[in-house]
């Protein structure tokens, strides 16, 4: 029978009291150069002892990676303090150090690589993975989330007219099948809490059915962006805005990858086009339903925007964008992700994406960028998507 955490926690923190008191006993009586009878001490050290070798017996029922974590710090110790004291340790626990002793000089324990090696600030502080829920009703199970990751703008913020598109081009049954999350990558709290304050007056319908999500991340999220190395040959202000917008991605995908079956990627200063949910639905499932492989289905044509991706393949893109977020924007990791994963080196790009189908764009764009200030300062985009539904936008 498995003891649970709480317990062994408890069980933990006496140990280690109790041994942290005896040893200092211990060492006091060891150093003395005062010679006298103490045998009422070393009773007592000595019952006190064989308890604490008692609870050690009941953590024997524990994992594997626990107790091991308990005799490679407490080890040495308490066989030290055993042999002085002459107590009798039971044979499961004295066998128990012995195997774990010699595991040890046989194997070598082997690397372990995930995000926090490239983003080594965030060992031993996992809460600053999770984000700051401003408004959520918790849904999910839905067929697409749709992320939306916005900063603010010095000149212009687009952020409440692309929401008001996103939710007035879907019906009600599309809105009771999607979730928008809105991630404000700021460490500013109070422009946080503004902005959440304003998307929650202005689509209040929208907040409140669950359709609209608010969330942010933790300041502590973010490494030292000040002192990036430089890649590409861009400005320091460049590298640190590109690099900051790809961890902002990752954040954003890492809450909404279980949340729905498909993942979009969408930018703050775009218009979509009406029935896009139902449409953008109707073409991923045929394809499933037809066995025909796809890694990106690209509604958008423009940088990130419009990207669909099954959420049971966006830990490939989390952990790739980790990566190399220092070395080069997010839409070209995506292509370069894609690249690796498909493209033989003898066949050029462009021609292996097309007969692969891993990356399929869709003869419509469903969405029209409109913005024209990007969020790096001093930055101008001026580009449209040529194939969206209305031309006037």
């Amino acid at each position: 029978m498995w003891v649970q955490r709480p317990k062994f926690c408890f069980w933990l923190f006496i140990f280690i009291t109790l041994l942290s008191c005896f040893t200092v006993m211990f060492i006091f009586i060891s150093d003395t150069r005062i010679t006298y009878d103490h045998p009422l001490t070393t009773t007592y050290m000595k019952t006190e002892m064989e308890k604490i070798i008692k609870h050690m017996t009941r953590l024997y029922e524990l994992k594997d990676g626990e107790i091991q974590e308990i005799i490679e710090h407490f080890g040495p110790i308490l066989n030290t303090i055993v042999k002085t004291l002459n107590i009798t340790v039971p044979e499961d626990i004295e066998s128990l150090m012995v195997a774990y002793k010699s595991a040890g000089m046989v194997s070598a324990p082997m690397s372990h690589f995930d995000l926090f090696t490239f983003l080594p600030h965030l060992w031993s502080h996992e809460d600053f993975l999770k984000p700051f829920i401003l408004h959520s009703r918790g849904r999910n199970k839905v067929s697409i989330v749709f992320g939306v990751p916005t900063v603010r703008r010095q000149k212009q913020n687009y952020l409440i007219q692309t929401l008001i598109s996103l939710v007035k081009n879907m019906n009600q049954t599309e809105q009771d099948d999607s979730l928008i999350v809105v991630m404000i990558a700021e460490v500013d709290l109070e422009y946080t809490r503004q902005l959440s304050e304003e998307i929650k007056n202005r689509l209040l319908d929208a907040v409140n059915s669950g359709l609209l999500e608010i969330i942010a991340p933790s300041p502590e999220y973010y490494p030292d962006l000040k002192n990036l190395p430089l890649t590409l040959g861009d400005s320091k202000d460049r590298v640190r805005w590109r690099s900051k917008q790809n961890l902002d991605f990752a954040f954003l995908m890492m809450y909404c990858q279980p949340k729905g079956s498909v993942y979009v990627q969408l930018e703050d200063d775009l218009v979509a086009r009406p029935q896009y949910q139902t449409l953008m639905k109707q073409t991923a499932l045929q394809r499933i339903a037809d066995g025909q492989e796809w890694f990106i289905l690209d509604f958008g044509g423009l940088g990130f925007i419009g990207k669909m991706i099954k959420s049971s393949d966006l830990p490939w893109l989390i952990q790739f964008i980790i990566m190399f977020y220092n070395d080069k924007p997010g839409d070209w990791l995506l292509d370069g992700l894609v690249q690796t994963k498909a493209c033989h080196l003898k066949r050029s790009h462009k021609s292996c994406k097309t007969d692969k189908d891993i990356w399929v764009k869709h003869n419509e764009s469903f969405f029209q960028h409109i913005g024209t200030w990007s969020s790096l300062a001093g930055k101008m985009q001026l580009l449209k998507a040529t194939n969206f539904y209305n031309k006037s936008i």
